[in-house]
Order: C-alpha cells, then sequence, then structure tokens
C-alpha cells in the first residue's frame, strides 16, 4: 500500500471505532486499536522509505537516520516511528555494540563532555562505524564486572587497556556501571591522579563532545590532591579563553605530531595550601606546565 492507501485505512478504522465505540466491549475496543497501530506503524515505515532510510529492517533504517542526522539529538519517539516497532532500544545497542557505531544516550550524560542529553535522547557523534569497538565493548564487560575495586579504577583499568583509542562516555558509563560517577571519575584521573586523559577541551580538536583518549599508559604528573570544582575549572577555562598563558597555544594548533593539551595550573602551589579559587589558577598546555614545574619557565607576569 502506498502512503495515501495508508492514511486512508487508518481512518476507515479510526471512523468504525468511533461510530461502535458505545457498544463495544473492552477486547473490542482494543482490537480495533490494534488494527489502527498496525495500520500506523505500516504508515511510519513507508513515510520513512520515501525519506531516503529504505533499509529492510528496523535496525537499518535506524542506522541510516542516525547517519542523516549526525550530531543532532533524537528523541525516543521519532527513533520508534523510525524502526516502526517497540524495541528500538535495542536495536540502538546492537548498532552500537556490533557494528560500532558512536551513539551517545542519555544514561551515559556527560556534561564535561560537552554532552547533556535527556533519558529518552541520543545522539551520533560519529557517521563511521568504529570497527574496534565490539572488542572494547567484550573488554568492558570483563571490567565492569571485577569485584572489590571501585569505579575510577575500573575506568582507569579500561583507559590503560586502550591507550590512544577514542573511547566515548557511554563506555565509561558502562565500565564504571555508574552514569552519574564516571564524568567525575574520569575528571579526577586527569586532574588529581596525572593522566593525559585527553577530550575536545583539553587540546585535541579531532575528538568530539563525548569522546576520551588517554595519550600515555603513564601517569604525566604526580598524583595530587586537587579537587578543583566544575564549576570553577569552566570559569578559568572562560576567562583565559581556552589558551595558555604562557606561549598562547589553543586548541586550534593542536596536531598529531604535538598534541599538545591544556590544564589548570595552581599559582601557589596546592601542596604549599594554594587555594582551589579562580584567582590562584590560570591555564597552561601541558608543555607549559611542564616547563613551570621544572623551572625552565616564569609564570606570565600578570599572575605573578
Amino acid at each position: 500500500m502506498n502512503t495515501p492507501e495508508l492514511i486512508g485505512l487508518i481512518e476507515e478504522h479510526l471512523g468504525a471505532f468511533g461510530e461502535r465505540y458505545e457498544g463495544l466491549s473492552l477486547r473490542q475496543k482494543v482490537l480495533r486499536l490494534v488494527d489502527v497501530l498496525q495500520a500506523t506503524r505500516k504508515l511510519y515505515i513507508q513515510v520513512v522509505r520515501e525519506s531516503g532510510c529504505d533499509g529492510s529492517g528496523a535496525r537499518e533504517r535506524i542506522r541510516l537516520y542516525f547517519i542523516q542526522y549526525v550530531g543532532v539529538t533524537l528523541s525516543a519517539p521519532e527513533l520508534e516511528v523510525v524502526s516502526g516497532i517497540s524495541d528500538y532500544g535495542r536495536r540502538i545497542r546492537e548498532l552500537r555494540v556490533q557494528d560500532g557505531y558512536r551513539i551517545l544516550s542519555g544514561s551515559s550524560n556527560d556534561p564535561d563532555g560537552g554532552l547533556e542529553l535527556r533519558p529518552n535522547q541520543y545522539v551520533l557523534i560519529r557517521p563511521e562505524p568504529d570497527h574496534t569497538a565490539s572488542r572494547r565493548w567484550h573488554i568492558a564487560n570483563r571490567i565492569r564486572r571485577i569485584k572489590g575495586i571501585g569505579a575510577k579504577e575500573k575506568i582507569l583499568q579500561y583507559f590503560q587497556e586502550n591507550v590512544g583509542q577514542i573511547i566515548t562516555s557511554e563506555e565509561l558509563s558502562y565500565v564504571a556501571n555508574s552514569a552519574k560517577e564516571f564524568g567525575r571519575r574520569t575528571r579526577e584521573l586527569r586532574t588529581e591522579e596525572g593522566y593525559a586523559i585527553a577530550t575536545i577541551f583539553t587540546g585535541r580538536p579531532d575528538l568530539k563532545n563525548g569522546e576520551y583518549v588517554l595519550e600515555s599508559r603513564d601517569r604525566i604528573a604526580e598524583p595530587h590532591d586537587r579537587h578543583i570544582p566544575k564549576e570553577t575549572q569552566e570559569a578559568v577555562f572562560e576567562r583565559d579563553k581556552s589558551t595558555c598563558q604562557s606561549c598562547g597555544w589553543t586548541h586550534e594548533q593542536w596536531t598529531r605530531e604535538n598534541p599538545r593539551f591544556l590544564e589548570l595550573h595552581h599559582i601557589m602551589q596546592h601542596l604549599h595550601r594554594g587555594d582551589n579559587i579562580e584567582e590562584n589558577l590560570l591555564v597552561l598546555c601541558n608543555v607549559c606546565h611542564d616547563g613551570v614545574h621544572a623551572g625552565r619557565i616564569a609564570l606570565p607576569h600578570r599572575a605573578e
């Protein structure tokens, strides 16, 4: 049936339902609504196919729809319409785990990574599938099941088994077994534990929102107790225009040959009781940050 015929069939079912409503039993009403639902789902699929998502199955239609709207936040109801089935969530998981599409959802809400999604929202961040994703999901499942270690230790182990690979917030949320914990624990590994975890905000403009890369298996700095509030971090990066206050490096200058990232530096060192406040913090690239601590580079005059 074509689209006009399906619309006519739905109207016919609804008209008959309205005319006979008072004289029908509950089951008769339900069965007539089943006719409406089935015709409506056929209309869903017909409209989607006419618009270019001509997949033979629900999973393929969802995949084509995501690719048409890369980076756009899509809602659960529209994905149900596109798929034509109620179990669209399982098809999305298959696209993510089996096919390697980087589909993030509200179950891994990630303000630190530049994504704020509600529970019933999804976004595809790259059109190309990641063919190593299936292997990583097996690793994630193994680490998630480890007993006796916390979320931060699991996240670190997952990063270290995937050094240099792009990891999504969806993976980190799954490994940590906590939609609320993974962002804070990942930030602690970078800012307190000294691990070079790069994001789009710390010198990797090739990354998308919700993507992370551990640049080195080993720490690049000694562990330290910073606990800089997220709001303070954001305020300092905004004040310093996400620019190294020593050499002027910005994200736009990032290259694979010189993969710097931005960090926050304590003017009065934290170990000397320097406070985690805006006035005691400034943005440095990791190269200048190392140079300052090694005594090779003097702090900018305004910060002294």
